[in-house]
């Protein structure tokens, strides 16, 4: 079976690492082979090419509705596949016009897609809308690659790994993390991200180096999640990052937004809101290495059973082939 995919960037950009390239081999053990394609690069050769192959997967890529009627109507197969909420975006709305026009090539493709893969339940929601063929495929990782690692000595290192989008997310609680910092001689901080925030203390940055970020997280006693916007678009991630610390058997702080609940809960993390709810979950966490194992080992052992890509590359097998 060969599978084309439409991208939006490269096969490193996160999303499609996590939601397609990191199953290459298993699919490969089944006789799936995936080619990839950049939207932009979308062109009279490539419409002539898709029929050859046997399912063609979209990659949460909008286009223009002439382009996406062309792609469409030459695939023998599609899959769309979402992990985020790209009827909106971050940070502000989009003008009205915009709005619509983004809704409508979303809608183009959720109608005429065989299965619509997603990556929650929150938004599988939205899809049904359009979609009677939607399935959850939830974030996975190898958790064979994502391994806890014995932490030795005195010094508690809390972590944050993260986009450069997402920096902003560490800067917003910075100045509550520095406090604690001041507060707990013992407590270091590490981030990890391909821009170096701006904090108003001393912390370790590692920059993002391909094939380097479980041996960061490994080096983690806490995993951060600052998540300060609760809007539509926050509340449709299932953050990978989340999953990448629980793996490793890190103890878990975040702020839980819409899809973030099918993934944190009482057992496995601490649930916070404001300032002072985090400098009393890090001081909490800081003073007891029994809590911290505790909630380490809940994390890893929801992930290997509810996001291990040993799994779910059975569902993408069945949505590639119709069954």
């Amino acid at each position: 079976m060969k599978a084309l995919v439409i991208i939006s960037r490269d096969q490193d950009k996160a999303s499609t690492r996590f939601r397609f390239v990191q199953y290459e081999k298993l699919l490969a053990e089944r006789g799936v082979t995936l080619d990839y394609v950049r939207r932009d690069a979308i062109d009279a050769a490539v419409l002539s090419r898709i029929p050859n192959y046997d399912v063609l997967i979209n990659q949460k890529c909008l286009m223009k509705k002439s382009l996406a009627n062309k792609v469409i109507a030459a695939s023998r197969r599609i899959i769309f596949d979402m992990d985020d909420a790209i009827w909106t975006r971050p940070d502000r709305d989009h003008s009205w016009l915009t709005a619509w026009r983004v809704k409508a090539r979303l809608k183009q493709w959720l109608a005429a897609a065989n299965v619509v893969t997603v990556a929650n339940d929150y938004l599988g929601n939205y899809a049904r809308q359009f979609s009677d063929a939607v399935e959850v495929i939830h974030m996975a990782l190898d958790v064979n690659d994502w391994q806890p690692s014995e932490k030795k000595g005195t010094t508690v290192t809390m972590g944050w790994a993260g986009s450069p989008a997402t920096v902003k997310n560490l800067e917003h609680i910075g100045p509550t993390l520095c406090q604690c910092l001041a507060d707990n001689p013992e407590l270091r901080l590490a981030v990890y991200s391909g821009k170096k925030p701006v904090l108003p203390c001393e912390f370790d940055y590692t920059p993002f180096a391909p094939g380097t970020e479980a041996a960061f997280m490994q080096q983690l006693d806490i995993g951060l999640l600052p998540l300060p916007e609760d809007d539509a678009f926050t509340r449709g991630k299932s953050p990978i990052k989340a999953l990448q610390y629980m793996a490793s058997g890190i103890a878990v702080i975040g702020q839980v937004r819409g899809a973030t609940a099918e993934i944190l809960n009482e057992s496995n993390s601490l649930r916070v809101e404001t300032d002072r709810d985090w400098q009393q979950a890090i001081k909490a966490l800081c003073a007891d290495a029994d809590k911290r194992s505790q909630l380490g080992k809940m994390g890893r052992d929801f992930v290997v059973n509810e996001h291990n890509m040993q799994h779910t590359v059975e569902q993408i097998f069945t949505a590639m082939r119709g069954e």
